[in-house]
């Protein structure tokens, strides 16, 4: 008789995101990746020096001055330094403060990851002195493996009380920290293990000083986790897809093969997005839609006699706030951003100021928009009509807004953003170096270098 040796198990699908991450070098990616990974640094930057100065970002920073000031990591913008943890807290509620940052929106879900993952890479980087190559391969790392959970929990997680930002957020920022930490493959399983497990984020708070906090807790419990796991601290390697595992938790209907199909082949990255509007992504399609009518025709408020919008379901109905109270509220408010756009031509930073949104002329506008939610309709677009008391109505239909896959942003164009969002904090020379800096990202030895041109005039 033969003796047969048991089956060996099968290889987790945990297992196998840890050790891709883990596995991740900058030169085993490919040119376009690691080039987006740039793009999503200058984007990244741009927002979290236009958020550094707001008072939510002021009060975070109170705090973590209180309890740690003089460590290896910077916060950018200011002048404040301290542990990576906090860091990557302050630097990442910053960056998401102003709905200002990257957005990954394919058919099964909405992420940010930057916000998530940049920080993370950053306080790791500068604690070990990463060069520009490892960075990027580590930005790679986390930004993948968040793609993959984020679609893999899909629609029903998406259109759900969580905030996928925050839940799935948490293992992007842990698969960074694994990579920047050089961990083994079963290190960084057990890394995303011990994120996910943190995994948290109520869109019930959208509107408020917490939804930034969503991916602060995200990169700051990511570095923790990495660090745990480097001294040996142990998870299991199914906490994702496991059956009382993240994915499971909370979505009702997981697809546990978009963890892993094309693994290694297949990147996500090229699909991420860009914002030209410091506001909720859900809103960009209507206001390139009254931008271009209020170009295009000239459109005067006064002569506005009602306005409808015709939009997906479900941005119809999270964007649907009618007279929101504050400029926190207002980046959710579908008819604040209509009625901002069709008055100026455009949306800027200034935009979700006290004083706009209690303008009457504005506050007049919003209560002329009528949302309706049409299932036809994807979720980066729409179609505007605007009643005036003197014509025809004027229409216009924004199939994907500008900053999508479909409709990029170029290069000079994300340059352009990080240059106005560092106007604030420091002088045009210093933008333009840290701009060129970024775009040669690859050929710095030591990332420190590359941080402190980052730093800005804002007080810890």
């Amino acid at each position: 008789m033969t003796e047969t040796s048991p089956t060996a198990p099968a290889i987790t699908k945990t297992r196998q995101l840890g050790t891709f991450a883990a596995s991740i070098t900058y030169d085993n990616l490919p040119a376009e990746v690691t080039h987006y990974g740039k793009r999503a640094l200058v984007d990244w930057i741009a927002a979290a020096l236009a958020g550094a100065d707001q008072p939510g970002a002021r009060k975070v920073r109170q705090v973590v001055a209180e309890l740690v000031q003089d460590g290896p990591a910077s916060v950018i913008g200011t002048t404040l330094s301290t542990t990576p943890p906090f860091a990557a807290l302050a630097n990442a509620y910053a960056a998401h403060l102003l709905d200002y940052d990257d957005v990954f929106n394919p058919i099964e879900t909405t992420i940010h990851l930057s916000s998530c993952v940049w920080p993370v890479v950053l306080a790791i980087g500068q604690l070990r002195k990463l060069s520009g190559k490892q960075v990027i391969a580590a930005y790679v790392a986390g930004f993948e493996v968040g793609a993959r959970v984020a679609r893999a929990a899909g629609p029903t997680h998406y259109e759900s009380a969580w905030h996928v930002t925050g839940t799935m957020g948490h293992v992007a920022a842990a698969a960074a920290a694994a990579n920047a930490l050089g961990l083994s493959a079963a290190e960084a399983t057990h890394a995303l293990g011990c994120s996910a497990t943190q995994a948290s984020g109520l869109r019930e708070i959208y509107g408020s000083d917490t939804k930034a906090l969503h991916p602060g807790k995200a990169a700051m419990d990511g570095v923790l986790a990495g660090l745990l796991a480097e001294v040996g601290f142990t998870s299991t390697d199914t906490a994702i897809e496991g059956q009382r595992g993240l994915l499971r938790a909370v979505s009702s209907a997981p697809n546990d093969a978009l963890l892993v199909n094309g693994l290694g082949t297949e990147w996500n990255l090229p699909e991420n997005g860009n914002k030209l509007y410091p506001t909720a992504s859900l809103t960009h399609p209507a206001i390139e839609a009254a931008s271009s009518l209020a170009r295009e025709y000239g459109v005067l408020p006064d002569d506005i006699r009602g306005i409808e919008i015709r939009m997906h379901p479900f941005p119809a109905a999270v964007t649907a706030l009618a007279q929101p109270s504050n400029g926190a509220g207002a980046r959710f408010s579908t008819p604040h951003c209509i009625a901002v756009a069709l008055s100026t031509g455009g949306l800027g930073l200034g935009d979700f100021s006290d004083a706009v949104v209690h303008d009457p002329s504005i506050a007049r506008l919003r209560g002329l928009v009528r949302i309706i939610a049409d299932p036809d309709m994807d979720k980066r677009g729409c179609l505007l009509t605007v009643e005036r008391a003197g014509g025809a109505p004027l229409r216009h239909e924004v199939y994907r807004n500008r900053g999508t896959p479909a409709a990029p942003l170029q290069d000079a164009d994300l340059a352009e953003k990080l240059a106005t969002a560092a106007a604030t904090v420091m002088d045009a020379g210093s933008a333009a170096e840290l701009i060129e800096a970024c775009w040669a990202l690859e050929t710095v030895s030591d990332i420190n270098q590359l941080v402190a041109r980052m730093a800005g005039a804002v007080p810890a």
